[in-house]
């Protein structure tokens, strides 16, 4: 995993490097502000914010990193707010397993280059991770995967669903949800 540590004087802001785990720490210390590489074949980083502090753990083969307080994930043009982020990684090859945010609620929004296209998302629980794409899709390789958990909300133009669960592919745009759910589902308006 790559990290960079960013501080607001910047003169460590262009520096990345391999990081060893107490060298991790220190860098969660020093500034609240990590970036990993993104899991995907895209060159997108995962940037986390946090105002708390976190901590470290390894269970088998997977490192856990728990950051609290006001934490903000953001790839590309997805970002998601909570209380709590949970990074789960592997530990030798340090790749991204997934991103759990939790909060009262956890925010979701993916930016669009029109306010039509911009989706907004709230549950108790979001999860983010990558999986392959579905075997006939348009799209190859991964996939990112957000997934809305308990009290779900989502919105996208003049769609928007109440679930107890929603499932959203980032780059199709493709939602379901396997459970109870509510809402409308609305063409978007079209400009001339």
């Amino acid at each position: 995993m790559h990290v960079t540590n960013s501080i607001a004087t910047g003169w460590m802001s262009r520096l990345k490097t391999r990081l060893t785990l107490p060298a991790l720490i220190l860098c969660l210390l020093a500034s609240g502000t990590l970036m990993a590489a993104a899991i995907t074949d895209t060159n997108e980083d995962l940037i986390v914010n946090t105002d708390g502090g976190g901590s470290i753990e390894t269970v088998g083969t997977t490192r856990i990193t728990t950051f609290r307080t006001n934490v903000r994930i953001q790839r590309g043009m997805v970002t998601i707010y909570g209380d709590t982020a949970r990074l789960e990684q592997d530990v030798e090859t340090g790749d991204l397993i997934r991103v759990t945010v939790e909060g009262q609620p956890a925010r979701f929004t993916r930016e669009g280059e029109s306010g039509a296209e911009t989706i907004n998302g709230s549950s108790a629980q979001i999860v983010y991770y990558n999986e392959p794409a579905a075997a006939g899709s348009l799209q190859e390789g991964l996939v990112s995967v957000v997934e809305f958990i308990g009290d779900a909300n989502f919105k996208r133009g003049r769609t928007e669903l109440q679930c107890v669960e929603i499932k959203h592919i980032v780059e199709t745009g493709a939602t379901d949800s396997p459970g109870p759910c509510s809402g409308v589902f609305a063409p978007a308006v079209e400009t001339p």
